[in-house]
């Protein structure tokens, strides 16, 4: 990821001035004593798009500028084994929550718990969660409390960096919902009717399109859709809306169809490093798994994460990257 150590100083000095002002302002009537709330930094971006390389990157550079940053990934905060285990066969038939990933299987208590660390402390120690995904076979279980992460007595954060796939996204309205899914389904079997007759015309064909697929949330039923928007609508109340935000980074691409090829470039690099990981088909699946989230969420993230609460500029920065993760875009609004 040499692009990103070339580029992350460029970026940071177009978030340091907001961090500086941050920093350097009087406590809000709402905070104790002299204490100043960490200035909080989102970090957003496609699956294999780099966001975690981002966000240490992110924090490396801060370090040195004499401030403190920490870091936490959305990741950490998955509900442990036995409540991931519970999600799924609550809702048997919904293939989104078959595994760890979308809105519904994070806890909600311990994200509200990690964050009032930062916004009212009880103590000079904060303390970060850590998810173990080896655990269990893969599916991953959270360790415990005397292995999590944690800071100094007394050390200051200045800068909180959380990164996660679905930051910056924000639950629509149930009609909304409807009516993306009627479109959807509206459109696949237009697809699937003139597939169809091409198949009869010419024979079989070797369709990439309906191999890495970008539209998907005909796949779904609408309930099962609907759960997923209900739970993000609460993780956006309680701690990713743009009112718990500072600034976010978002690392978005010209193609999602890179997303595919992004990830099976990372399962590639796994199993020469380790001799392990997922095939090609699995990797596949597992995106599908996604893109209902990035068809329904993208194009008003992309319009402006802190739009709704209005009366903030220059608070995003998007980077669109081409199918090499070279950036060929960069802007703030």
């Amino acid at each position: 990821m040499a692009t990103v150590e070339l580029e992350v100083d460029r970026v940071l000095q177009l978030i340091l001035p907001h961090i500086k002002r941050h920093i350097s302002a009087p406590p809000s009537i709402f905070e104790k004593g002299s204490f100043q709330r960490p200035f909080k930094l989102a970090v957003t971006g496609l699956q294999g798009s780099g966001k975690s390389t981002w966000s240490a990157e992110i924090v490396k550079a801060i370090n040195k500028t004499g401030l403190k940053a920490k870091t936490l990934s959305l990741d950490d905060l998955y509900l442990p084994h036995d409540g991931l285990v519970a999600v799924r066969e609550s809702n048997p038939g919904n293939k989104l929550v078959r595994t760890r990933g979308q809105p519904g299987t994070h806890d909600l208590e311990l994200a509200k718990w990690f964050f009032e660390q930062f916004d009212h402390p009880t103590t000079d120690e904060r303390l970060f969660p850590v998810f173990d995904k080896s655990k269990f076979s893969g599916e991953g279980d959270r360790l415990p409390k005397s292995e999590w992460h944690r800071t100094e007595p007394g050390e200051v954060v200045d800068v909180l960096v959380f990164e996660g796939w679905c930051m910056g996204f924000q639950a629509i309205s149930d009609s909304a919902l409807r009516t993306a899914w009627e479109e959807s389904r509206a459109a696949a079997a237009i697809s699937n009717s003139t597939a169809a007759w091409a198949q009869g015309w010419a024979g079989s064909t070797d369709n990439t399109d309906n191999k890495l697929p970008t539209q998907t949330i005909a796949n779904h039923e609408l309930e099962h859709l609907a759960f997923i928007n209900e739970r993000l609508g609460e993780y956006n109340n309680m701690f990713m809306g743009p009112k718990h935000w500072n600034y976010l980074v978002h690392l978005d691409t010209d193609d999602l169809k890179n997303v595919y090829a992004w990830r099976l470039e990372q399962e590639a690099w796994l199993w020469k490093l380790k001799g392990t990981g997922m095939t090609d088909e699995a990797v596949i699946e597992f995106i599908k798994g996604y893109m209902p989230a990035y068809e329904l969420y993208l194009g008003p993230l992309r319009q402006g994460f802190f739009q709704t609460i209005g009366g903030r500029t220059n608070c995003q920065l998007s980077m669109k990257l081409d199918s090499t993760r070279k950036i060929i875009e960069i802007r703030e609004f």
